[in-house]
């Protein structure tokens, strides 16, 4: 869960977090664990997703995903999810016995098992980055006993930009892209009245800048345009060449008045954390420093970069050779690019260039195979 500071409910969960992290430490000393494995993060989506979808078709494991989030506690329970809330006494349970601690994002308060027992900690992240990270960046992560990447490639990022021991590194592939590697027969309809989209043939064009990062003064939106200009301008736009527009803010981002506009809508992070499926949807990419455009690569669709600064205080992890797609400098060449990418749909929804290969291959290696899932599934068999 994003904490939200000005949230006192926030603030009383976090403390209940504590209290049972606290219990835990004490009685891990007395308890002997058993083959539990705990999930944690944000959502339970990306990596963490993935893996606990693979981890239902065997019987000898059991991943419960924790989560501080009342509400979000009480859908996943209705949706029959493996689920356990951060402040109840089954929480303290399962931190008192379970063997194992995947996650995606930081710790909160869990923290203190990591320091003060023998629970064995595994994080997956939760994207391919563009933006700048050393060493200081993943002071938790280093003290975990694993980290599992995408690639070889991206272990020796790891290692020599983010400061990882190699050992600790291990290269099975992003769960997260099995479903864009391997997604089974697809329900358009279905997928769009998942995302609450208008089922329609027309072409979705799906826009997922990342947010203001390091940069406190930053615009979502490109060429100096304010949101509700940039937004008219992208709904007059849909109705003449006959598209939609999808606006996937971040996580961290407000969600704006989006959805007034006509052929806008709006798939905030926090109400739709699927980013997977909404890719599947998604015949367009308008991208500019955020990693869904590495996930968003594997469907060999047509994408468009806007060339804006870099967020970052620290510069980049991945440069700019590593962007793809059409990149476009200001509106005219934008609306010069959507214009022949609409005339041209079956070329934009083939695009398979010798770019976009080279850093697709680069990035994944061979593990963009969908079955990184069952990886992540068989090392904690090993684990266990």
């Amino acid at each position: 869960m994003k904490v939200n500071k000005r949230n006192p409910w926030h603030w009383l969960w976090l403390g209940l977090l504590t209290v049972n992290a606290v219990l835990a430490v004490i009685l891990r000393k007395f308890v002997a664990s058993n083959n539990r494995v705990i999930l944690y993060g944000h959502k339970l989506n990306g990596n963490l997703g993935a893996i606990y979808r693979e981890s239902l078709k065997h019987k000898a494991l059991r991943l419960t995903y924790l989560t501080m989030d009342y509400p979000y506690y009480r859908k996943l329970k209705q949706q029959k999810v493996d689920v356990v809330w951060a402040g109840s006494p089954r929480a303290l349970l399962l931190l008192t016995t379970a063997k194992v601690l995947i996650s995606d994002h930081g710790l909160h308060s869990l923290v203190l098992l990591l320091d003060y027992s023998k629970l064995k900690f595994i994080d997956v992240w939760h994207g391919i980055p563009f933006k700048g990270f050393d060493k200081d960046d993943f002071k938790v992560q280093h003290r975990y006993d694993e980290v599992w990447v995408a690639s070889e490639f991206m272990a020796d990022l790891y290692e020599k930009k983010f400061g990882f021991k190699k050992d600790k590194l291990k290269a099975i592939g992003y769960a997260r892209t099995d479903v864009l590697v391997k997604p089974g027969k697809i329900d358009r309809a279905a997928l769009m009245r998942e995302y609450d989209i208008p089922a329609s043939d027309r072409t979705v064009i799906l826009y997922a800048p990342t947010w203001q990062q390091d940069d406190a003064g930053r615009s979502l939106y490109p060429f100096g345009m304010e949101e509700a200009e940039f937004l008219d301008e992208m709904s007059r736009m849909a109705e003449k060449l006959n598209f939609i527009f999808v606006v996937r803010m971040h996580l961290n981002a407000s969600k704006g008045y989006r959805a007034q506009f006509e052929n806008v809508y709006a798939v905030p992070a926090d109400d739709y954390p699927d980013t997977e499926r909404l890719l599947l949807l998604s015949d367009i990419l308008i991208y500019d420093w955020s990693s869904i455009a590495f996930d968003f690569l594997l469907l060999d669709r047509s994408a468009i970069c806007f060339d804006v600064p870099p967020p970052f205080k620290k510069g980049l992890s991945l440069d700019k050779s590593y962007r793809n797609g059409e990149v476009v400098a200001n509106l005219e060449e934008f609306r010069s690019v959507i214009a022949s990418m609409m005339e041209n749909k079956d070329m934009a929804l083939h695009c398979i260039d010798e770019h976009r290969n080279k850093i697709k291959t680069r990035i994944y290696e061979r593990l963009a195979d969908g079955s990184s899932s069952a990886r992540a599934c068989q090392e904690i068999s090993k684990i266990i």
